[in-house]
C-alpha cells in the first residue's frame, strides 16, 4: 500500500472512531444519557432544576416560561436552516393540536429574525416561537444539536429531553414523562 492510501485509511479509521464514540456517548455511554424507548431517538437524563427563560416571540410579544406553570410545557429548539427541524415540524404541529392542554413553545436558535419568521410561516407554526439569535437560551440547556425538544412538568421541572428529529410517538413519550 502506498503512502497516500495509508493516509486515507488512517483518516477513515479516525473518523469511524469519532463516530462510534459520539454514538455511545449520545445513547447512554459515559455522559449520563439514556437510550430512548421510542424507536431510537436519543433522550438525555431528566434535569432536576427548572431552566426558565423569557424572550420576544416572532410576533413581537413577550413570552415568559414561568407564565406556563401549572401545565406541561414542551419547548422545541429549531432553526430555519436546520433540515431536520423542518422535517419534524408537521409532527410537532400535529402533537400540539392533539394536546391542547399542553403549552408548546418554539425557540428559533442562531437564526436571523426574517429567516425565522419566514420558516415559521412556511411550516405553518401554530405555537409561539421565541427568537434566540445568539443561542443564549439554547446554551442554558446544554444540548448537543438541533432540533432539541425539552419536556417540562407542571412545576416547570425538566423531565425529558429529545436531541434530534423525532416524530409524534417521540413527542407523546416525552409528554408522558412530564405528566
Amino acid at each position: 500500500m502506498d503512502l497516500k492510501k495509508t493516509g486515507i485509511a488512517v483518516a477513515l479509521l479516525a473518523i469511524a472512531g469519532v463516530v462510534a464514540w459520539a454514538a455511545v456517548t449520545r445513547l447512554g455511554g459515559d455522559e449520563g444519557g439514556e437510550a430512548a424507548t421510542d424507536g431510537g431517538t436519543p433522550s438525555a437524563a431528566p434535569s432536576t432544576s427548572a431552566q426558565v427563560f423569557s424572550g420576544t416571540t416572532l410576533d413581537g410579544e413577550q413570552l415568559d416560561l414561568a407564565d406556563y406553570a401549572g401545565q406541561p410545557v414542551v419547548v422545541n429548539f429549531w432553526a430555519s436552516w436546520c433540515g431536520f427541524c423542518g422535517a419534524e415540524m408537521p409532527e410537532l404541529i400535529k402533537f400540539a393540536e392533539q394536546n391542547p392542554d399542553v403549552a408548546v413553545i418554539g425557540v428559533a436558535v442562531n437564526d436571523e429574525e426574517d429567516a425565522a419568521r419566514e420558516a415559521a410561516e412556511r411550516w405553518g407554526l401554530t405555537f409561539p416561537s421565541v427568537l434566540d439569535p445568539e443561542g443564549r437560551i439554547f446554551a442554558e440547556f446544554e444540548s448537543q444539536g438541533l432540533p432539541t425538544t425539552v419536556f417540562f412538568d407542571a412545576d416547570l421541572e425538566v423531565k425529558d429531553t429529545v436531541v434530534g428529529q423525532t416524530d409524534l410517538a417521540g413527542f407523546e413519550a416525552g409528554l408522558e414523562k412530564a405528566r
